[in-house]
């Protein structure tokens, strides 16, 4: 990516392709985003907050989303901030999706492990990849339009 710019682009259009008719309200329902409209599959995973301090995660093969059971499971009745903190990682991880996983090598990770050592030795780029997903993440959850309305 060339900057926050290109990844903003790159958010809007996503925006104009998939949050459309129910989807444009607010607050975004990535669950449904990811479920119903890239079907993704969403996978809950006993302690990933704990053990792995993130909500969610993208899949080795970029086909699913792992999410923290105990917090998907109270994705109702739950503390509001667990809720918007799995939203966002959501959406973070719905930024990997559609932002990186052209850069994954030719036959994938054979392991976590080999995902892990890519992510930390990607060139440098692992912070990079990361502030890109947390700038797609913001544009999908927050329209821009609407927060210069306020």
């Amino acid at each position: 990516m060339d900057g926050k710019e290109a990844v903003w682009e790159k958010a809007e259009a996503f925006r104009d392709q998939y949050l459309t008719g129910e989807l444009s309200r607010l607050p975004v329902d990535v669950f449904t985003l990811a479920e119903l409209e890239l079907k993704l599959d969403v996978i809950p995973f006993h302690d990933l907050a704990a053990k792995f301090q993130s909500e969610a995660a993208i899949s080795l093969d970029f086909s699913g989303l792992y999410v923290d059971a105990e917090t998907y499971v109270y994705l109702e009745k739950g503390p509001a901030w667990k809720l918007k903190r799995l939203r966002f990682s959501v959406a973070h991880e719905l930024g990997h999706y559609v932002l990186h996983r052209d850069k994954v090598p030719p036959g994938g990770f054979a392991s976590f492990q080999d995902f892990a050592d890519w992510t930390q030795s990607n060139g440098g780029f692992k912070y990079t990849f990361e502030q890109e997903a947390n700038e797609f993440a913001g544009r999908l959850l927050v329209p821009v339009d609407r927060l210069q309305e306020h």
